[in-house]
């Protein structure tokens, strides 16, 4: 008898960190730490809620978070790829110029100063 390994659904794949405090998976610690950063700012927040597609340049993308009372989204990026920089201009451009790219020089300054992430996020607005 073949026994058949269940697969996650696609838009869980990848999930691996766990945050004990949230209760959730995420792609990443830093993205653990972003969430935890907005739940202890008592700001509402939804994870990867949505893949955009770019099909005229065949590509897609799925920003981290999504702020509601705000209408910006947070991409939290470890490592910048050629790849990843043309999804973000992309989005940028047909979706919303109302975004905050998170990377480690942000990730440094928020843990030293977490109000910062606030002042990042009402500058990414006005964008």
């Amino acid at each position: 008898m073949k026994i058949l390994r269940q697969r996650k659904p696609k838009h869980l794949e990848g999930r691996r960190f766990y945050s004990e405090k949230l209760q959730m998976f995420f792609r990443s610690n830093w993205e653990i730490e972003m969430a935890e950063w907005l739940e202890e700012m008592d700001i509402e927040w939804d994870y990867e809620p949505r893949r955009f597609y770019f099909k005229a340049h065949k590509e897609s993308y799925l920003p981290d978070f999504y702020l509601p009372d705000f209408d910006v989204w947070i991409e939290v990026k470890g490592y910048m790829d050629k790849r990843s920089e043309r999804r973000i201009k992309l989005f940028k451009k047909y979706e919303s110029p109302q975004f905050l790219l998170v990377e480690k020089l942000e990730m440094e300054l928020i843990r030293r100063e977490p109000s910062l992430l606030m002042a990042l996020i009402v500058a990414s607005m006005k964008e």
